[in-house]
């Protein structure tokens, strides 16, 4: 499958629309929020790699950083701005007994998944959200 080109502007872009969507979503559908707070975490994490590493375009990237670049995992993304350590997520299992953890969170909000617990999902949000937080001073 083809990937459509994004370039690190377009990163920081969606970031911003995203952050200020999901703020503005106080009264709208938990999981439409969640949704929307995935994609501005990920596209922020993914801005400050490029900016850290020069890049402009995914493609201009190394192996490694590519690798990183088209990946959802929260994990790697974390790792690759040195804060890893700083923000832990729980794996927890869906209403199916499937595991849910920072590569694959991403589809139980795309796909109106419960979990087994609901406050586990919460318990994820809360770190996403402290992970929005810290971009925020970041971008």
């Amino acid at each position: 499958m083809a990937r459509i080109q994004a370039k690190r502007e377009n990163y920081k872009r969606a970031y911003k629309k995203h952050a200020y969507t999901y703020e503005k979503l106080r009264d709208g559908s938990d999981i439409t929020k969640r949704l929307v707070l995935c994609y501005c975490v990920e596209c922020g994490l993914k801005y400050l790699i490029m900016l850290d590493r020069k890049i402009v375009k995914i493609s201009q990237a190394e192996e490694d950083i590519s690798s990183v670049l088209v990946s959802h995992d929260f994990r790697i993304l974390l790792t690759a701005v040195k804060k890893s350590g700083v923000y832990q997520f729980k794996q927890f299992q869906t209403e199916y007994g499937d595991i849910v953890n920072t590569g694959n969170y991403h589809q139980l909000c795309r796909y109106c998944i419960d979990a087994e617990d609901n406050n586990d999902i919460y318990e994820f949000d809360k770190t996403l959200n402290k992970i929005a937080e810290w971009l925020k001073e970041e971008i």
